[in-house]
């Protein structure tokens, strides 16, 4: 395993990837690979580091090239757009894809609470950045899409700040058009923090504008539950095969068996 790391947009923040081994020349498998980059979660104001390292490698053993943004959250907000960010992100990696071992055309993101937003906004917007800040695939783990009544509240407040132009154009059920990528997106009925209504009103938009989908709502489970496993908190058995079902739907949509 490689790692790499690059400064990301004006705070300099950091998108770290882990990158598998050339044997290509010596046995029969895989040079270039699909990538997964990855936005941990935490309302905007901090990082989520259960978020990181607990979904990134379950990817990686799967085969995937996997990354990291940690992108920028609290007053850091105010001098740069974690949107743009993301799309930095994302060039970075269509761009570097040679050196990367990375197929440039199955590039998926994935995000968890705040994360899930950043990760559906870009994936709704990225158009207005440019074709190489094209998303292949999203996968929304317990995300904030609204900024309206079922919204987080500590996610608006600390991106919008009272913008009501901001708070139109992030609230992502009204932003998705029919050149999102598919998504596969989870969710618990028992999340206090983040209503699931999120996650029913993305997947109400995407079936509107014909974008394959894939929904999972689980009956019980607390929010920020990551892998389910419990490396910050008690274990929560009954989500823990969200991400096999999110593995095999994006196997199947990349066309990628490892």
């Amino acid at each position: 395993m490689k790692r790499v790391e690059y400064l990301i947009g004006r705070n300099d923040r950091s998108l770290i990837g882990y990158i598998h081994e050339d044997y290509s020349a010596i046995c029969d498998t895989y040079r270039k690979r699909p990538a997964i980059l990855v936005f941990p979660g935490g309302g905007y104001s901090h990082l989520s580091p259960r978020e990181e390292d607990p979904v990134l490698f379950p990817f990686f053993t799967a085969g995937y090239q996997v990354f990291v943004l940690r992108y920028s959250v609290g007053s850091d907000i105010l001098s740069s757009s974690p949107e743009a960010e993301a799309a930095q992100a994302i060039s970075v990696l269509r761009r570097d894809a040679g050196r990367l071992d990375i197929e440039g055309d199955k590039i998926a993101v994935m995000g968890f609470s705040a994360g899930g937003h950043l990760a559906a906004s870009i994936a709704s917007h990225h158009q207005l950045y440019g074709e190489e800040c094209r998303v292949d695939a999203a996968i929304l783990a317990y995300p904030v899409i609204t900024m309206g009544r079922y919204t987080h509240k500590g996610s608006r407040d600390m991106l919008i700040r009272g913008d009501k132009q901001l708070a139109d154009y992030y609230s992502i059920e009204n932003q998705v058009g029919k050149e999102m990528p598919p998504c596969f997106i989870w969710h618990t009925a028992a999340d206090e923090a983040v209503p699931v209504e999120n996650s029913l009103m993305m997947a109400s938009a995407l079936r509107n504008q014909g974008v394959p989908f894939e929904l999972h709502i689980f009956s019980e489970g607390r929010h920020g539950l990551s892998a389910g496993h419990n490396e910050m908190g008690p274990e929560e058995k009954g989500v823990q095969d969200w991400m096999m079902l999110a593995i095999s739907w994006l196997s199947r949509l990349f066309r990628f068996a490892y």
